[in-house]
């Protein structure tokens, strides 16, 4: 009688159980990068601001490879069993022909000239640094990716680090803010998750001219400790600010 009771049980639950998973939303994550760049726009600067930032992402010595490692593997170990949504494998995304020989809307991924201004992406491997367009129409890099995964995601994903340099507290000094960006389109190519979020370095570095000091061996561990700060505390409340995003999926 136990028996029959238990093979019962078991036929409710394993079609309850599949529907599940027959449920349960697709999202390729099509960008992963971290931005070289450091935005000047809230300590101004200029001309001679955007000259010393060009010469700081030339600079051997201001190497931000460790920062994107240590970003792609927190968000894979830590981030993404998270989401309300599972990611499609890799190598489905990077390894589809599509994919393989799609070209940015901004030529982001083209580095042969280093003076080129949009040429400051670290990506984590295989990945395009595809920047989301201002304008969400049929051209934009993230309406590309929509219309290129629609048949195998709900949706697709851009994840980045950028950096902006902020005032401090103490005059003539700016300090390095890091922000995360992660951000959602569903097959409609309607944008359903947005998060920006930032930390910024205890240590500051001076202004001379409006510009900042571009010492990679200051401005370096400013970053990297920012970039740790944000991703601690980004960990803690990634779960409670997704909980929602796989209904909009």
């Amino acid at each position: 009688m136990k028996a029959i009771k238990l093979l019962v049980l078991v036929a409710f639950l394993v079609p309850s159980t599949a529907g599940l998973f027959a449920q349960e939303k697709k999202v390729a994550l099509t960008t992963f990068y971290v931005n070289k760049h450091i935005g000047f726009s809230e300590v101004g600067g200029g001309a001679g601001a955007v000259a010393a930032i060009s010469s700081l992402m030339e600079d051997p010595n201001f190497n931000l490879q460790p920062v994107l490692d240590n970003f792609y593997k927190t968000f894979q170990e830590d981030f993404v069993p998270q989401f309300p949504f599972v990611l499609l494998p890799e190598e489905d995304v990077l390894q589809n022909p599509a994919y393989l020989a799609y070209e940015g809307r901004f030529n982001e991924e083209e580095d042969a000239d280093r003076n080129i201004f949009l040429q400051r992406f670290l990506t984590a491997e295989g990945y395009k640094p595809l920047q989301e367009s201002l304008f969400n129409n049929e051209k934009s890099n993230q309406m590309q990716m929509v219309e290129m995964y629609k048949e195998t995601a709900d949706g697709v994903m851009f994840v980045s680090m950028n950096y902006e340099f902020v005032k401090k507290m103490v005059p003539f000094t700016a300090g390095v803010r890091a922000y995360v960006r992660i951000k959602i389109w569903n097959k409609e190519g309607k944008k359903v998750v947005t998060i920006v979020e930032g930390a910024t370095s205890d240590k500051s570095v001076a202004m001379v001219g409006g510009i900042p000091v571009m010492d990679p061996a200051k401005l370096l561990p400013m970053c990297e400790d920012a970039s740790a700060e944000l991703l601690i505390d980004l960990q803690k409340r990634l779960k409670k600010i997704t909980k929602k995003a796989a209904k909009k999926l």
